[in-house]
């Protein structure tokens, strides 16, 4: 009977110590191209409005695959771009439509500029317009304003000039999100 209970204080003690060990994000992949993946967490605070999603955005040069989970495991929103235009399905139904950031404030609440996101999430500025920015001790991009939106950005994989961020920072007008990213993934460019 002694060594059952040992066994349990056992099982007990590993599992306790598995609780209360502090989670790490992954060493994030060098990209090479445009690219990614990734898999994190947004809160969002529009129009007065909270809200917490978790995400996973798969970013080709042509195309965005973009999900939206609820805490549950449920799907909010799934939201894929390409040359033909966006299709987002939300509430059991399909909308479409050629401006995202238009089909998402309609649809969501809140909308997202992914042709400027894309370069954002990867801390660099969009090609097409101009912007002002501020960097770290470690020359990494700390602060972004383009578009009329700021950027911050609070944390990154390591201390190289490189590296990919893990929490960024967005406001545009009456809208705030919180961006965490949990994982990063290199993607070999689609075929054609």
């Amino acid at each position: 009977m002694l060594r059952v209970n040992r066994c349990w204080v056992l099982v007990a003690l590993l599992l306790s110590a598995c609780t209360h060990a502090p989670l790490r994000p992954a060493a994030a992949p060098a990209l090479t191209g445009e690219a990614f993946a990734l898999n994190g967490r947004i809160a969002v605070l529009h129009r007065g409005e909270r809200s917490t999603v978790s995400v996973r955005w798969v970013h080709q040069p042509d195309g965005d695959d973009i999900l939206l989970l609820a805490p549950l495991g449920l799907t909010v929103a799934h939201l894929q771009r390409n040359a033909a235009g966006v299709m987002l399905e939300a509430r059991g139904q399909q909308y479409q439509e050629q401006n995202t950031e238009d089909l998402m404030d309609r649809v969501i609440g809140w909308h997202l500029p992914l042709d400027e996101l894309h370069n954002w999430v990867r801390a660099q500025p969009y090609p097409a317009t101009p912007f002002s920015a501020a960097r770290n001790p470690q020359q990494q991009l700390a602060e972004l304003q383009q578009d009329g939106w700021t950027v911050r950005y609070s944390r990154y994989a390591d201390g190289s000039p490189a590296s990919l961020p893990q929490r960024l920072w967005f406001r545009h007008d009456d809208m705030e999100l919180n961006l965490l990213i949990d994982e990063w993934e290199a993607l070999p460019p689609a075929e054609k």
